[in-house]
């Protein structure tokens, strides 16, 4: 049976979203194109493998769970249960530092690191001093291996956003848990199920976390530094309003959304 044979057998109860997961799998698990599927037979070991694959998409496992890593800028990330997956909006937030410190010395923390996505793609992509932390013990054993693995040299620490940070940074960046109480009521199965309530919930409103950054950035910033966040839908001016201390600029992501904060420090 043809690659293709088998993804047309396969994907007859599909909805578009799954199927695309689907045909992703094939090619992450087999190194060949669609371009390529109708000349490439399927061994009977990968027609079982993938179809169990398949099993744990229908049970509403994410894609990025199902084959235990992600690409991220040109890394490769792990991801476990214990991180949060990284998205594009988190992609597209990693890159905006990256084109505009490339090739400038730098200092970056990252807070709340979970799969340390952003942290391992700036120190790969960047000529910087990266400190990441992350509150839960398993996050940070998970982005240990992902420096390791994509050859990142990245300092991390198990704490409470600033507790166990010392010294002062050009770059403060964060993706922090951002959802509010009625966000966390209505996730889809695949992210209440699948992924770590704390990297999700930003407490009542959704802002706690970018009240508590603002509080404390100050001790940590240099003269002339800027923070980089993400934020949730609908949140960019009311955070803006807690940044109301620094020069803020509101960015929006590929689909138009304002999913951005840059906050340059007026000192």
């Amino acid at each position: 049976m043809t690659i293709k044979d088998f993804f047309t057998a396969n994907n007859r109860d599909l909805d578009t979203a799954m199927a695309r997961d689907f045909a992703w799998l094939i090619v992450e698990r087999t190194k060949v194109e669609p371009i390529e599927w109708g000349v490439r037979t399927v061994t009977t070991k990968e027609q079982a493998a993938l179809k169990r694959d398949l099993k744990r998409l229908k049970s509403g496992e994410p894609l990025g769970l199902v084959l235990g890593y992600v690409p991220f800028v040109n890394c490769e990330i792990k991801v476990t249960p214990d991180v949060l997956i990284p998205r594009s909006e988190t992609e597209q937030l990693t890159d905006m530092i990256i084109n505009e410190y490339e090739g400038v010395p730098t200092r970056v923390l990252d807070l709340c690191t979970g799969s340390g996505c952003i942290a391992v793609a700036l120190a790969k992509n960047l000529d910087a001093f990266v400190l990441a932390t992350d509150i839960s013990e398993k996050a940070v054993s998970v982005a240990r291996q992902n420096a390791l693995a994509n050859f990142a040299s990245v300092d991390f620490v198990v704490g409470d956003l600033f507790e166990k940070v010392e010294g002062k940074f050009d770059i403060i960046v964060s993706n922090p848990p951002y959802l509010n109480s009625e966000e966390m009521e209505t996730l889809p199965k695949s992210v209440k199920d699948y992924e770590p309530n704390l990297a999700l919930f930003g407490g009542e409103d959704g802002l706690d976390f970018y009240r508590r950054i603002a509080s404390e950035v100050g001790e940590y910033l240099n003269p002339g530094g800027v923070i980089y966040l993400e934020v949730g839908d609908f949140q960019a001016e009311k955070v803006a309003e807690i940044f109301s201390d620094f020069d803020c600029q509101i960015v929006s992501d590929y689909y138009g959304f304002d999913r951005f904060l840059i906050a340059r420090s007026t000192k």
